[in-house]
């Protein structure tokens, strides 16, 4: 069992914190964070045209939500 969000109440037993960090970012930011990742990939990867900038796109997206899904805490995710 995950025990990451769980917080003890002061003289009591643990609770869940229901509250998750990730409902806190928006689109925008997560774009933007996006969009660091195809200017890396455009420097490292060779492309072609704009098929090949769509598939970095999709490349960028994937490796966002991954990295995203995965995160156990906010300050582990974007540094």
């Amino acid at each position: 069992m995950d025990t990451n969000n769980w917080r003890p109440i002061q003289g009591g037993e643990p609770t869940m914190d229901t509250t998750d960090w990730r409902t806190q970012f928006q689109h925008d930011w997560r774009q933007r964070v996006v969009n660091k990742i195809m200017d890396t990939l455009k420097k490292h990867l060779p492309f072609s045209g704009q098929e090949g900038l769509l598939e970095l796109k999709k490349i960028a997206e994937r490796f966002e939500e991954k990295i995203y899904s995965t995160a156990t805490s906010q300050v582990l995710l974007y540094f």
